[in-house]
């Protein structure tokens, strides 16, 4: 689907034009043409539009409201309250058309979408990651000594804790990888002798946290929540409800949403909320340097169907069912396929906020298939219980959590360079007055950002030569869709996922170094031109000083020589003659 056909389906559409073989007299309708055609008109038959009527409660302000923008009006009020005035009636319209969608037809698939009875979804688990260079260490070792995290591993035979695997790994003699904690809710009932017990949403069964060591500098926590039956199901139920007709309010302004609509956000809503529980937990729990810049953090989450297989090429009923899916927020799987060899029988999908407004970023990414086909291609799959969705969950884990840290360290460098754009972009404004304590705060600001990108790139370029993948890396290929390779004579290779983001990776690493090299050089300029502006201001409150004191002295010297013959005796005498 293009950009073009992101926004919401008009209720008219436009006339084609009259193709070779028409009459003289116009386009020939077609059948559908007059469904559709008859479908508009009987709705606004019962709904007509706003301000044709008197008897509604929105018709007569609209009415007043309109009155107020025409003619001579619009020119003597203020163009403020003209986009005031405009705003409001457009709100009001809303309304109308709300009652207008109340109307359609349930069936009709332009105003509707229906997931079929026997289809459902069930997400057994979150990734999310956080990232821990220079700057954010001293987070992760308050992190681990607050949430108790050290105080049961002994029961797992574990030899040292957290914080000294921590240190030993940042100084390159210790673990690749460990397992960090095992967190449940207080009230669970996981046997986990090393666990730790905490508040957790209702939407959590419990939590895995797994540390990563990457280089020396950059400490890689990856969380795996696995959902509760609540949490699980959760999605597939709002996805199964009937939606009704709603009004909900976006970047300001009322939206009438039709019964597609209403799905598409009460349903991304839903899942997005959960990934919302999973961010908030890691900030509040194990805040890094996503939560110091209040950047969302990269997650991936899983979705397992009943019966649609994403990865069966031969069958393209899943074009039929777009907007079912879309609901869910998968969108972007019509033109590139995200497959692994490494989690056979996937499909990874990348959130696309314009197509899936009721997700706020697309720092969250899809991993779904079909159960049967996913246990019927894996391997090692016993030993994780009998739920299958837990099961699969647990088997790839390890390649997700890997692959999860690749994906975080390209918004890690999208994130830094925000950063430095807002430093200069505000640098006008905050430091034009050349103020010490301005300086400072830019010099440190500076000083942070400069050793977090130099370390992690020569990390990341030692990790990259010594091995090209983390440990259990899952490793993904983007090609066109079959229906695209057959539509279109393409020549193109498929791409190395993992390969061409180390490449890009590289690239923004290039650009923010010589970007921080260029901010030193101002950087000591400003201070350069602080140090003279301060010295001047030095120079004249040390001159107004001066003058104070010298007025303070003759005062004092008048006002305490009282004799009869004193300079404060005949300033009184010269006074008294005036008068």
């Amino acid at each position: 689907m293009t950009a073009e056909e992101q926004v919401e389906p008009l209720e008219v559409q436009p006339e084609t034009p009259a193709a070779e073989g028409d009459t003289a007299i116009g386009v020939v309708p077609s059948p559908q043409r007059d469904l559709i055609s008859g479908r508009v008109s009987d709705a606004y038959d019962k709904v007509p539009s706003i301000g044709d009527r008197w008897t509604r409660w929105y018709d007569l302000p609209y009415k007043l409201l309109w009155f107020l923008q025409t003619n001579w009006r619009r020119k003597i009020i203020p163009q403020p309250a003209l986009r005031a005035l405009r705003r409001w009636s457009i709100d009001l319209s809303q309304f109308n058309k709300l009652e207008r969608d109340r109307v359609w037809d349930p069936s009709d698939r332009l105003h509707d979408f229906q997931v079929p009875a026997d289809e459902h979804v069930n997400m057994p688990g979150i990734w999310v990651v956080e990232l821990f260079p220079p700057s954010a260490f001293a987070r992760l070792e308050r992190a681990i000594d607050r949430n108790g995290w050290d105080g049961n591993r002994w029961m797992s035979g574990a030899q040292e804790t957290n914080v000294n695997m921590l240190l030993k790994s940042r100084a390159r003699m210790g673990w690749n990888w460990w397992r960090m904690a095992s967190i449940q809710d207080i009230n669970g009932t996981y046997m986990m002798p090393d666990g730790v017990r905490a508040q957790l949403p209702p939407e959590f069964g419990y939590i895995e946290l797994k540390a990563m060591q990457v280089g020396s500098g950059l400490t890689a926590v990856v969380a795996h929540i696995e959902l509760s039956k609540l949490g699980a199901t959760h999605l597939d139920e709002v996805w199964h409800q009937p939606h009704e007709p709603m009004l909900t309010r976006r970047d300001g302004r009322l939206h009438a949403l039709d019964r597609m609509w209403a799905g598409f956000h009460v349903t991304q809503t839903a899942r997005e909320r959960l990934h919302q529980l999973a961010r908030k937990w890691m900030n509040e729990s194990c805040d890094g340097v996503f939560g110091e810049f209040n950047s969302p953090q990269t997650l991936i989450d899983m979705l397992i169907l009943d019966q649609h297989d994403p990865t069966d090429v031969s069958d393209d009923r899943d074009r039929d069912k777009f907007d079912v899916f879309r609901a869910l927020g998968i969108t972007e799987t019509d033109l590139y396929y995200y497959t692994s060899a490494d989690i056979p029988k996937m499909h990874l999908v990348p959130t696309s906020p314009s197509m899936a407004r009721g997700i706020s970023t697309d720092r969250t990414w899809a991993l779904w298939g079909q159960r049967q086909a996913v246990v019927d291609s894996a391997t090692h799959l016993t030993g994780y219980g009998d739920d299958p969705n837990r099961a699969i969950a647990h088997r790839y884990g390890d390649a997700i959590e890997s692959f999860l840290v690749t994906l975080a360290v390209s918004d890690l460098l999208e994130t830094v360079e925000a950063s430095y754009a807002l430093i200069r972009d505000r640098a006008r404004a905050q430091h034009g007055r050349f103020k010490a304590k301005v300086i400072n705060d830019l010099r440190e600001q500076l000083l942070t950002l400069s050793i977090d990108v130099a370390t992690v790139k020569r990390d990341l370029e030692r990790s990259w030569k010594s091995r090209p993948r983390f440990e259990e890396e899952a490793e993904f290929t983007i090609d066109y869709s079959p229906r695209i390779r057959a539509s279109s004579d393409l020549k193109d290779k498929p791409v190395h996922m993992n390969t061409e983001l180390r490449k890009r990776q590289k690239e923004r690493f290039e650009e923010l170094t010589a970007a921080d090299r260029d901010y030193r050089d101002i950087l000591s300029t400003v201070a350069s031109l602080g140090a003279s502006v301060n010295a001047a201001k030095t120079g004249r409150r040390a001159l107004w000083v001066a003058f104070v004191s010298l007025v303070v002295a003759s005062v004092t010297v008048v006002v305490t020589d009282i004799g009869d013959r004193s300079l404060f005796n005949e300033v009184m005498e010269f006074l008294r003659s005036l008068l």
